[in-house]
């Protein structure tokens, strides 16, 4: 009998629900911690047919949505079991790893070329909401029946999704690829099969409305919304049902492979601003702790600190010191019950605390990062907030995420950057004294 293994990583939530879909399709299935040493060392993997990915928030989701779960070493042994043709499924959570990995959409070298992005909700022009959503969708067969091992039917799907990081983006260039090479395989559409890029029809405002994308030989797919959920209500039983039946048939395509791809970084210098604030946890941040150890993991020597950072540009003849408390007052930024706050101005680095008062600090800065979306949809509820409850002061604000990393060398400082680890460049942008 047809078997799979689901893939269970820490923080991973759907791994019954899968096992469940696999065996009332006529297959069998188990679910198989990330670690164990049977799969690692390749004794294991003759037991399996293929690879399930399952859905949920893989190591709480910390760094971003996959990353993590992308760097353990038991998605190299997955991506040699895909190289010998097995199936390879990552639904939701276990789509975001597979992109993360490189090999959705399957580029020479497994090249980073798509991200999933934070959910945007669009009408045209017009952003009505941002942020997870759950809901029910149709997904239209938008690749030929039987271009890869999950679409061997012509019905529209009918499945529930849920999900923050949804968001297919990718250049336009990495889009004609995929179009021409038959890759989207499923896309949002309405109860008639019309394609809309639209929200509610498309919940994420995907790149093209996409919802699955395979790699070029049609063995690995990636897909937002959950197949194996509600068998009763939906029709996700379709997938697996495809799945079962290029098995049995030891099915392989003619493809065409995409070929290089080179990854532009997105690198641009720290703006000049007139406050920056930076919060950090009071206690231990497992963020910044994971991905301390991921980094390390990967071969650097470093030691990492996270802080949530706000650049603020303020508006003409606005005092910068009486702004800063003001901003602070409003408590938008920060919970000083766990949160201690940092602010720098051009007139030096202070704490503050929560009697209001700005203390000189030393603040070796040396070599830090932020991270930010290309759509900062944190900064701009920020900036609204702000000049709500503290009057018109504020301009700009800037939000993302800052890594100051120490006990670092220069090679290490050169890695960490073009490490990918800390930002997709097609979703997010990296910011560093140039």
């Amino acid at each position: 009998m047809i078997k799979f293994a689901v893939i269970s990583f820490p923080g991973t939530n759907c791994e019954a629900e899968n096992v469940r879909a696999f065996k009332r399709n006529g297959m069998d299935a188990e679910a198989v911690l990330w670690n164990d040493p049977k799969l690692l060392d390749g004794s294991k993997c003759s037991k399996f047919d293929g690879y399930c990915i399952a859905g949920g928030f893989s190591y709480e989701d910390r760094g971003r949505s996959g990353i993590v779960a992308a760097q353990d070493p038991i998605m190299k042994v997955i991506a040699d079991e895909a190289k010998a043709g097995k199936v390879v499924l990552g639904i939701c959570n276990g789509a975001q790893v597979l992109v993360e990995t490189g090999l959705i959409p399957g580029y020479n070298k497994h090249s980073l070329a798509v991200a999933l992005a934070w959910n945007e909700m669009k009408v045209g022009d017009e952003i009505v909401d941002t942020g997870f959503y759950n809901a029910w969708s149709y997904l239209k067969n938008d690749a030929p029946a039987g271009r890869c091992a999950f679409n061997d039917f012509e019905d529209l799907l009918h499945i529930p999704f849920a999900h923050g990081e949804g968001r297919f983006m990718m250049d336009e260039k990495t889009l004609e690829q995929l179009e021409d090479n038959n890759q989207i395989v499923f896309k949002y559409c309405d109860s008639d099969g019309n394609v809309n890029a639209d929200f509610p029809i498309t919940p994420n405002g995907a790149t093209a409305a996409a919802a699955a994308i395979c790699n070029p030989d049609g063995n690995v797919m990636a897909i937002m919304p959950h197949p194996e959920r509600d068998p009763k209500g939906g029709n996700g039983n379709l997938v697996f049902q495809s799945i079962k039946k290029w098995i049995e048939a030891d099915k392989k395509i003619e493809h065409k492979s995409l070929g290089n791809y080179h990854v532009e970084e997105d690198v641009r210098p720290i703006e000049t601003v007139d406050l920056e604030i930076m919060v950090r946890l009071i206690i231990t941040d497992n963020t910044e702790r994971t991905i301390e150890e991921t980094l390390i993991r990967n071969g650097m020597k470093l030691h990492l600190d996270r802080y949530q950072y706000y650049g603020i540009k303020l508006k003409d003849d606005v005092n910068v010191k009486e702004a800063a408390q003001k901003i602070m007052a409003t408590g938008e930024l920060a919970n000083f019950n766990k949160h201690v706050v940092t602010i720098k101005t051009q007139d030096g680095t202070f704490s503050y605390d929560p009697a209001h008062v700005l203390v000189p600090r030393e603040l070796d800065m040396t070599h830090r990062l932020i991270v930010a979306d290309q759509k900062d949809f944190v900064g701009q509820s920020k900036k609204q907030a702000i000049n709500l409850h503290a009057g018109d002061l504020v301009k700009d604000v800037q939000y993302g995420v800052l890594w100051n990393a120490s006990e670092i060398n220069g090679e290490t400082w050169q890695k960490l950057s073009h490490s990918k680890v800390l930002y997709n460049p097609h979703s997010m942008y990296l910011m560093k004294v140039l």
